[in-house]
């Protein structure tokens, strides 16, 4: 085959002249990913094609000598004659298509790999391209190596710069380290002396207390100034909060640097065989070395601090013990004061002014010095040690010298805790008296607000953080101990037996714990004075290096602060464990015993003697008051009432019972209702009882009703008319004072909205208004069965009585024909006198209980006994009218008629008689207040005696 140039192209592994050699390079390997060796020959095949000068100067083959473009025959030519110009265009012209579409295959190709891709960003093509890339490396090759020595060079530099800017920053840190840990160390020494300075101190104090001579002259003035001394403490706890604070992060920090430590280590082991692998060229690309990267850990001052952990944790241990112990030596001190200022026999208009201001001195200075020490143990997280030192050194002495089983019964007998009340305000006055001022300037010290910061995410019924409380750990929780821990003193208090008692020592105990709070935190009136004294002191006389009263700490107590501390003290756990001790339901059992008791009692006299006997068991007095008051009459609602009331008076109710004596109020209201529902029903029957049916403790019979053999008169009240509207008024009355009188007695009790009042109730105003709403919802529920009584009592029963006493004359109706038939009398002129018996019963009944009918009955009750009864009376009229009718038909056909005087037959005279009984009935129905013309009997018995009113006008004018 000729060497085609073509067939070169179609063929790129073929062996293309090079331009500077006559040498054809080896063909690249065909790799998948389009390897270098591919790439490479690629690029000398097109930039040899690419070039047709480069061709023109290769050697021409004897092919190419031979080959003619248009006559195929000159390839056989054997002749060596010279291309013509023609053949040489259309060679070139060939080259040419061949080289662009080698590029542009070549461009795809190498855009398709990665080693490609990275040629394509020296040029965008081929044609941009160096002619020969070889040369080019080559060329490039020693400037690169410069270039990598120098960038190593740099490299280099760079690296031992930052480990000199290293060096020195470590160095640095470790001279700041270095001068912290020598403040440190200072620090300790210094707080360590002041440990060991106030040990000697606090044995002079001893000493001193305990009455022995000390020579002031011996000692050092330093030595002398305790205020100093101990405000040197408060500045050793907060050394010591520091050093702890420090001691705890270097612990954290040695043993993180010790796991790290170890993590690193086990990650370098499995790591190690992959780290071989790693390429050089991705050495190159590491990150440079800067100055900004982070030095590695130092644990140098962890060590050291590590090394005087044992120093430290001594000296937390001795700073709350010296603490503490100078917390103890002023308590007592003040403790003494007080008891010379009580056994002290002059008059305070003795002691002259420099006496009275260097007693105010040494109470300020006192003061001063627990201030320190409350400070410097809330520093160190002991607070709780301060709570029990006021406990154990100030309080529990002056509870144990006043708690006795004989102060507890002062003024009265034994076991009955007369003096409890008068015990607990002697208490809470000493403690006030001698300690007031100190629990004062711990709360002006501790106590935060809701506004503070880092409180605002407490519940708003959660109490707020105090680091020392002392009104509550250091006052309460003392007393409750103390009430609690004496088995007799307990058993006498909490479980006495009796409910008067139990409720009397319930009342001062909670009338205690709620005025707590305000008994300790109130400043007394001689506190006020001599705090004024000194305002006015200060403010008249200018600041000098030797006053500093001015700049005193000056607790403020707020109501905010004594409502604070009031909520801690019901939030306690003491105060729960308090509560618990009681046992409530057992007091509400006995009470309501007694109230279920009088009511069984009064109920049984009451069936026994009618509904008039007097089962009312207060007194007379009261029995008129309440009969004024409430409008009561029958003596068992008044002795019902009076037990409602009973259940709320001051010295019964417990307000943790409510909810019982409220459910015990309903039961009591809902016992009396059902008695008198089967009264009314006749489930039961009333009458003497002289068998003493009844119990001794006035319950009745299982069945409520006595044996028949021993109860004579029996009777059903319901079948009373007076009766029942007696007891339908009663419970009208009832339903009126438990809906307003009574429920404003329990609101008053429970739920007062006088603030005075609420002080020993710790609830919110919108509790309590949520209170009083239930209060209202339970009484009215349970008085919704009275009012459908009473219509029961008024339109039923009452209306049922009436109709058949009134109905009882209607029989007379029928002789009214029999008065005139055949007779001769004359025509009447007056109605028949059983008229006006028929609503009689009904008038004097309504003239009975004109001023006791209840207001919701109305006029319907007497509507309905009117239109029951004429109704009667109008059937009554027409049967005789139809009677006499036929009467006078029979008559006129056996023509036996006569014509009596003044022209009337006896028929008309009994219609005449009828029509004037019914005027005198339609005057009645109007007597009672009954309209009758909207009554239909009244209509009826008008129109059936009509007719007669033309035989009055006859007769009238007859002059009969």
């Amino acid at each position: 085959m000729y060497n085609d140039p073509t067939h070169q192209a179609a063929n790129p592994s073929a062996p293309v002249p090079n331009a500077n050699s006559t040498t054809n390079p080896s063909p690249g390997k065909v790799g998948v990913d389009g390897g270098v060796n591919k790439v490479d020959s690629l690029l000398s095949t097109s930039s040899a094609l690419a070039s047709p000068h480069n061709q023109y100067q290769q050697p021409m083959t004897n092919d190419d000598r031979n080959y003619d473009g248009d006559n195929p025959a000159s390839s056989t030519d054997g002749n060596n004659t010279t291309l013509s110009s023609a053949a040489l265009e259309l060679r070139l012209t060939q080259l040419r298509s061949a080289s662009s579409t080698l590029s542009t295959t070549l461009t795809q190709k190498l855009a398709t790999s990665q080693s490609g891709q990275n040629l394509l960003h020296i040029g965008s093509s081929l044609s941009t391209l160096p002619p020969d890339l070889f040369t080019l490396l080559s060329t490039l090759a020693p400037f690169s190596a410069d270039v990598t020595l120098y960038e190593e060079s740099n490299r280099n530099e760079l690296a031992r710069i930052v480990s000199k800017g290293n060096d020195i920053k470590s160095m640095r840190r470790r001279c700041i380290r270095g001068r912290e840990c020598a403040d440190m160390l200072e620090d300790l020494c210094c707080a360590e002396v002041d440990v060991e300075r106030d040990g000697k101190r606090r044995v002079r104090l001893e000493l001193m207390m305990s009455g022995a001579v000390i020579n002031v002259n011996e000692c050092d003035e330093e030595e002398l100034d305790e205020l100093t001394h101990v405000s040197s403490l408060e500045r050793a706890a907060h050394t010591t909060l520091h050093l702890v604070q420090e001691l705890r992060s270097s612990t954290a920090e040695m043993s993180a640097f010790t796991s790290t430590q170890s993590s690193s280590n086990t990650t370098t082991n499995s790591s190690s065989s992959d780290s071989k692998n790693i390429n050089s060229s991705n050495s190159n690309n590491s990150l440079l070395p800067s100055l900004h990267t982070p030095l590695p850990d130092d644990t140098e001052k962890a060590q050291l601090l590590l090394k005087l952990a044992p120093r430290i944790r001594t000296l937390e241990r001795e700073v709350v013990k010296c603490l503490v112990g100078r917390l103890e030596i002023v308590l007592g001190q003040m403790k003494i004061r007080k008891m010379e200022v009580d056994s002290d026999v002059h008059d305070d208009d003795d002691d002259d002014e420099g006496s009275k201001e260097m007693k105010k001195a040494i109470e300020d200075e006192s003061l001063l010095m627990i201030g320190h020490c409350l400070r410097g143990l809330a520093l160190l997280g002991r607070g709780k040690e301060a709570e029990n030192t006021f406990a154990r050194v100030a309080i529990m002495p002056l509870i144990r010298s006043k708690i006795s089983m004989g102060r507890l019964d002062e003024g009265g007998s034994r076991g009955e805790c007369a003096g409890l009340f008068s015990l607990l305000d002697d208490i809470a006055f000493s403690i006030a008296s001698t300690f007031g001022s100190v629990l004062q300037l711990s709360e002006g010290i501790f106590a935060v607000s809701k506004n503070d910061e880092g409180v605002k995410d407490v519940p708003t019924q959660s109490p707020l953080p105090m680091e020392v409380d002392l009104v509550t750990c250091g006052v309460w929780v003392p007393i409750a101990t103390a009430l609690m821990a004496d088995t007799g003193i307990r058993m006498a208090i909490f479980s006495p037996g009796i409910a008067s008692i139990l409720q009397a020592n319930y009342t001062a105990l909670d009338t205690f714990l709620s005025e707590l709070a305000v008994s300790l935190l109130r400043k007394s009136s001689s506190r006020d004075c001599s705090d004024k004294a000194g305002e006015s002191g200060s403010n008249s006389s200018s600041f000098s290096e030797d006053n500093f009263e001015s700049l005193y700490f000056q607790p403020i107590i707020t109501n905010e602060t004594i409502k604070n501390a009031q909520s801690r003290i019901y939030q306690h756990e003491k105060t729960t464990e308090f509560a618990k001790k009681w046992n409530l339901p057992i007091y509400y059992q006995l009470r309501f015993g007694e109230c279920c008791t009088r009511l069984n009692k009064a109920l049984v006299k009451t069936q026994c003697y009618g509904w008039n006997s007097n089962v009312f068991t207060g007194a007379d007095t009261l029995a008129s008051d309440m009969r004024h008051k409430e409008g009561f009459e029958l003596s068992l609602f008044l002795e019902l009432y009076d037990i409602l009331l009973s259940l709320w008076k001051a010295d019964v109710i417990l307000r943790p019972l409510t909810h019982r004596f409220l459910r015990g109020a309903v039961q009591l209201l809902g016992r009396t209702i059902a008695f008198v529902k089967d009264g009314l029903e006749g489930s039961i029957k009333f009458g003497e009882d002289r068998s003493g049916s009844a119990t001794e403790n006035g319950s009745l019979s299982i069945n409520g009703d006595a044996s028949k053999s021993s109860v004579e008169n029996e009777y059903h009240w319901g079948d009373r008319v007076d009766d029942v509207a007696s007891v339908a008024w009663e419970l009208t009355l009832l339903e009126t004072c438990i809906t307003h009188d009574y429920l404003q007695k329990i609101v008053s009790v429970v739920a007062p909205s006088d603030v005075a009042n609420q002080s020993n109730m710790f609830n919110t105003e919108p509790e309590l208004t949520e209170l009083r709403a239930i209060i209202s919802d339970v009484l009215v529920e349970a008085s919704q069965e009275i009012n459908p009584m009473i219509h029961k009592c008024w339109n039923e029963v009452i209306a049922g009585i009436l109709t058949k006493k009134c109905s009882a004359p209607l029989s007379a109706v029928k002789g009214v024909a029999a008065t005139y038939r055949m007779t001769n009398r004359p025509p009447p002129t007056q109605h028949s006198p059983f008229v006006s018996t028929i609503l009689r019963p009904l008038k004097e009944f309504d003239a009975m209980f004109a001023n006791r009918t209840p207001p919701q009955v109305g006029m319907q009750w007497k509507v309905f006994v009117v239109t029951t009864v004429s109704a009667r009376y109008s059937v009554a009229v027409e049967e005789l009218l139809a009677t006499v009718q036929r009467t006078e038909v029979t008559l006129k056909s056996r023509k036996a008629r006569r014509t009596a005087a003044g022209g009337m037959s006896d028929g008309e005279k009994v219609k005449l008689q009828l029509y004037l009984d019914y005027k005198e009935f339609a005057k009645n129905v109007e007597e009672v207040g009954v309209d009758g013309t909207s009554i239909p009997g009244v209509v009826k018995l008008e129109s059936s005696t009509k007719e007669a009113e033309s035989f009055q006008q006859k007769n009238v004018g007859d002059g009969n």
